[in-house]
């Protein structure tokens, strides 16, 4: 048992050392999260996918979906709320992978 206890402690520490992305001061002087152009967009030990150019997100293991109208990516930032929306957004997509899987 105290094998298994020591993975399981092993695997929460790895979860939790996600790198954040980065957090800039917007025009408006409020808290905005960079949007990563080559890989996933972590914030608050949450990772998604966000494609600017194409306004879709996924998270990992569900399939990809649109970014609502009403959130801005063009400048590749997004705001704190936005970054939780955009969560809720790609975690209700469910399924795996993306609207083009056959599985």
């Amino acid at each position: 048992m105290t094998k298994w206890s020591a993975l399981f402690a092993l695997g929460l520490l790895a979860a939790c050392d996600v790198p954040q992305a980065p957090i800039v001061t917007g025009p408006d002087g409020q808290p905005r999260i960079e949007i990563s152009t080559n890989g996933l967009t972590c914030y608050d030990r949450r990772c998604l996918d966000i494609n600017p150019a194409a306004r879709s997100v996924r998270m990992i293991g569900n399939r990809t979906t649109r970014i609502p109208a009403e959130i801005d990516v063009s400048d590749n930032l997004v705001t704190p709320a936005e970054f939780r929306r955009l969560g809720q957004v790609a975690s209700l997509a469910g399924g795996v992978g993306s609207r083009g899987d056959s599985g």
